[in-house]
């Protein structure tokens, strides 16, 4: 007699949510401000905005943009804003930061947009993203930070290998 294999991590109700499934997939494109500083020391009005007109847009298009400078001075929001106002239109979504913090940005939008909080209620729930360079740190807390309230229980990794966080009662 052929006894039958019983998957015995699925008839547990175990969830797991991969945060690779809500990291962008649209390509990121940054613009570093210290490509438009005057003798790498200010921003003047009126040469930013000469250096805007002749700003193509096709690299922008949907393309998430990050706006940063990468040397220590000060920029006036204007210009932030003036670059903003001119790719906004092309663009998927446009950022004063770094790539980073875009990416954090867009994770927690998809995470809102896609997971249902309410469907994971007094669940035992697994967050699996571990051993990925791409994925930001940051994105463990934002999805620990909304599964805490709600779940059962909580750990960090498979089901065959993993931590424990929390046991709500």
């Amino acid at each position: 007699m052929k006894e039958t294999i019983r998957n015995k991590i699925s008839e547990a109700g175990l969830i797991t949510v991969n945060l690779l499934d809500y990291m962008p997939v649209e390509k990121a494109v940054g613009i570093d401000l210290k490509n438009w500083l005057i003798d790498g020391l200010v921003i003047k009005e009126l040469d930013f905005k000469k250096k805007l007109d002749e700003l193509g847009l096709s690299g922008f298009e949907n393309k998430n943009v990050y706006i940063y400078c990468s040397k220590d001075v000060i920029i006036p929001v204007w210009a932030f804003l003036l670059l903003q106002t001119k790719i906004n239109n092309v663009a998927n979504y446009v950022f004063f930061g770094n790539k980073e913090a875009l990416n954090l940005i867009l994770f927690e939008k998809n995470l809102n947009k896609t997971l249902s909080i309410s469907s994971l209620k007094k669940k035992r729930v697994f967050i699996k993203g571990c051993g990925d360079p791409s994925l930001p740190l940051g994105a463990f807390s934002i999805v620990c930070h909304k599964l805490i309230p709600v779940v059962k229980s909580l750990f960090y990794g498979e089901a065959c290998s993993n931590v424990p966080l929390i046991k709500n009662m």
